[in-house]
């Protein structure tokens, strides 16, 4: 079963190309606002997953399956691929809800940083915590 976090992402004028449809390097910041609002979700953050420790992104891939335009509204499903030591992966589904297509699909890979000595670390015992009473809720809700 799949664990599914929801947020929603109204595309604005700076998220359309010259093509007048959303740009392709948009998706990143689509998932990255994914991304923000389940940490907000689980009440962590990007600078602070627990112990003082932040994220840093170290892979990503997008997959274009249509065309978004101007005042569309997203529906950004975030789900939690794999949880390592140093590590997380987080997959993306991008839906519009117009009419439930899928638009894009990928995912980012996070390690834990401490930004203060410079290094990754190991993930916090509170982001796990976090994350595995997030997912026994969606279990829960189901």
């Amino acid at each position: 079963m799949t664990k599914i976090f929801s947020t929603h992402y109204n595309v604005q004028e700076n998220d359309i190309s010259a093509g007048t449809h959303l740009g392709n390097e948009r998706a990143l910041v689509i998932f990255q606002e994914g991304r923000i609002n389940f940490f907000q979700h689980i009440g962590l953050s990007d600078k602070n997953i627990g112990d003082n420790t932040g994220i840093i992104v170290v892979e990503s891939g997008v997959k274009y399956h249509r065309e978004g335009f101007l005042h569309d509204i997203l529906l950004v499903n975030v789900t939690i691929a794999e949880l390592a030591e140093k590590k997380c992966t987080l997959k993306y589904s991008v839906i519009r809800k117009s009419d439930s297509q899928e638009l894009l699909s990928g995912f980012t890979t996070f390690l834990a940083f401490d930004y203060q000595i410079k290094k990754v670390v190991k993930i916090p015992d509170l982001f796990i915590q976090k994350t595995e009473q997030f997912l026994t809720e969606t279990i829960n809700q189901k």
